[in-house]
């Protein structure tokens, strides 16, 4: 009797296929380009004034 309870209490070996989702629609990336050419020629010049002063001091450690 403790066998057949037993086999009732067990789960199922197979699991039902769950719901498929729907592919999600292809949608193209947003092209920030021109939003935010402003902010890429910002960065240019941080990096341009940023190498100026970095050789401009490695120029004054020797001179000095």
């Amino acid at each position: 009797m403790a066998t057949s309870s037993r086999a009732n209490r067990r789960r199922p070996t197979q699991r039902p296929n769950p719901a498929r989702r729907p592919a999600a629609r292809s949608l193209e990336p947003p092209d920030y380009r021109r939003e935010y050419a402003d902010v890429r020629q910002d960065l240019f010049w941080i990096a341009v004034w940023g190498g100026l002063l970095t050789v401009a001091m490695i120029v004054a450690s020797f001179v000095i």
